[in-house]
């Protein structure tokens, strides 16, 4: 392979993971202004975890991050 291919390969990559990000982030915004988590946990549970695995780290991370901000004791040292 030669130069050019790499180079055009590795841009390939970084911008589809720059999207991939911005996808992300996107969603995370749009879970977090979803009043019902518990409700759409439930539904999540009706699918394989392979299917919905991106969305419950999403939640899970979420949740965490507003226990973690609702006990001052409780956090990162």
């Amino acid at each position: 392979m030669n130069l050019a291919a790499r180079i055009l390969i590795a841009r390939a990559q970084a911008a589809s993971r720059k999207a991939a990000r911005r996808r992300r982030a996107d969603l995370e915004r749009e879970l977090a202004g979803y009043a019902g988590q518990d409700d759409f946990e439930a539904i999540l549970e009706r699918y394989p975890r392979g299917t919905t695995h991106e969305l419950r780290s999403i939640l899970t991370r979420q949740r965490m991050a507003a226990y973690e901000t609702s006990f001052p004791a409780v956090g990162r040292y």
